[in-house]
């Protein structure tokens, strides 16, 4: 799994990166240039984790280098350039440091806790999410596209539903065909049914905390797999 440093500045030793990360610092640090050179399998197999201490990456950078997102790499990367890798968000583990005083949540983050039975609803997110009706109203949106793509590609190729949502067939879309293999039609159904209940009480009766944990609560168990 790919780790991603949000640093404000640029860490280059392994005191830095044990401090800020309290992850061992028994990884190898190399250059860019050397990730992006390097032309052999080796880099990508070894059981060492690799650290590119020398440059911010964007997920534009990784893309266009057919980076695999499940190796064993730790990328330094910008705060604002977070959300561009919520395509591949169930492959990487964000570390914000040690030293960092608040953590800021996506509506990914909370997406993918949804679907993966082996993550809990900690106190913490929920009362991000159902205690902020803006977030919780973007974690909503999020997660109807989500569903919107696997319902789609009931009856649809990837090809042809990343046409519907004009979108690149990427890696989003194996995701939403790996859900789909997992999740009922029934209980797809039924999540949609939640969404659209929870967003007319909210239109009609204005945002609640408790109906919006409820709905977490409740969504989680009809999709996680």
């Amino acid at each position: 799994m790919t780790k991603l440093l949000i640093t404000e500045k640029l860490i280059t030793t392994k005191r830095e990166f044990t401090d800020f990360s309290n992850l061992p610092d028994s990884v190898d640090f190399i250059k860019y240039e050397d990730f992006t050179s390097n032309t052999t399998l080796s880099l990508f197999t070894e059981n060492q984790a690799k650290f590119i201490y020398d440059k911010y990456v964007t997920y534009s950078e990784l893309v266009s280098n057919d980076y695999n997102f499940s190796s064993d790499f730790i990328f330094q990367i910008k705060k604002n350039n977070l959300s561009k890798f919520s395509e591949v968000s169930s492959d990487i583990e964000v570390i914000h440091g040690s030293n960092h005083n608040s953590v800021d949540y996506l509506p990914w983050d909370l997406s993918n806790i949804i679907f993966n039975k082996k993550d809990f609803l900690t106190f913490h997110i929920m009362s991000e999410f159902c205690e902020n009706e803006n977030l919780f109203r973007q974690f909503i949106a999020y997660l109807n596209k989500e569903l919107s793509r696997v319902n789609l590609l009931i009856d649809n190729d990837l090809a042809n539903t990343s046409k519907l949502f004009n979108e690149k067939t990427d890696y989003k879309y194996e995701l939403a065909n790996r859900r789909l293999q997992s999740i009922s039609k029934e209980n797809l159904e039924k999540s949609f049914e939640q969404i659209h209940k929870i967003e007319k009480l909210m239109n009609q009766t204005g945002f609640n905390q408790e109906n919006a944990k409820r709905f977490v609560v409740g969504i989680k168990k009809l999709l996680e797999f």
